[in-house]
């Protein structure tokens, strides 16, 4: 753990609170009951005072270890901090003007077609190509030169990684609907197998009822 002012503070995920235990079905009825008479107490009061209630004023809390029974309010503003890391709100690939890495495609993630990724996929493999070789050239005449080149080569491969990840939607789209057909397919195959068990039982009571007769 670093004291230093600003750092981020990251370790391994925490045993449960203590108060876990507080959460006992006595517990839990009592609060019910606890909320339920102040539901009863709000109602009389408006009813008595309805120019006097105070919507701004917060709502008693349970008495003693019932308070932990009250869930906690919704974090305000966009992002939120948890394990060290920063994370928002909405659940949203980040761009990477966002994360300060020059984009080498020109269209925003959110306007870019499937057809123009393809397209961007390639110019970035023959670029990441073409560095490469300039990279072999660069190491055979003076080594020392290698590192633009190589922070060159990392950035095609952040743009190439973010384009990627622009797919995961689609991807899990595609993966759900396999499952589904897979899911189907065994349901309509288990039918099928009903469907001649109950063939052949129904021909062998008839054979059994015609042997009776």
């Amino acid at each position: 753990m670093s004291g230093v002012d600003g750092d981020l503070i990251s370790s391994l995920y925490p045993p449960p609170p203590v108060y876990y235990k507080y959460f006992t079905p006595e517990n839990i009825e009592k609060f019910q009951e606890w909320k339920t008479k102040q539901d009863e107490e709000t109602l009389t009061t408006q009813d008595q005072q309805p120019e006097e209630a105070d919507t701004t004023k917060e709502p008693p809390l349970p008495p003693g270890e019932l308070k932990l029974q009250v869930p906690p309010k919704a974090p305000e503003g966009t992002h939120y901090r948890g394990y060290g890391n920063v994370w928002a709100f909405e659940d949203k690939l980040p761009s990477l003007k966002s994360a300060n890495w020059e984009q080498l495609y020109k269209d925003d993630d959110e306007s870019i077609t499937s057809e123009t990724k393809i397209q961007e996929l390639h110019k970035l493999m023959d670029s990441l190509l073409l560095n490469f070789l300039e990279l072999i050239g660069i190491a055979s005449i003076d080594p020392k030169q290698f590192e633009p080149k190589m922070k060159d080569i990392s950035l095609i491969l952040i743009n190439i990684n973010h384009l990627l990840n622009t797919y995961r939607p689609h991807q899990s789209r595609e993966s759900m609907i396999m499952l589904l057909r897979k899911q189907i397919d065994a349901k309509k195959e288990e039918i099928a197998k009903i469907d001649l068990v109950s063939v052949d039982v129904k021909a062998k009571i008839l054979k059994l009822t015609e042997m009776i007769d």
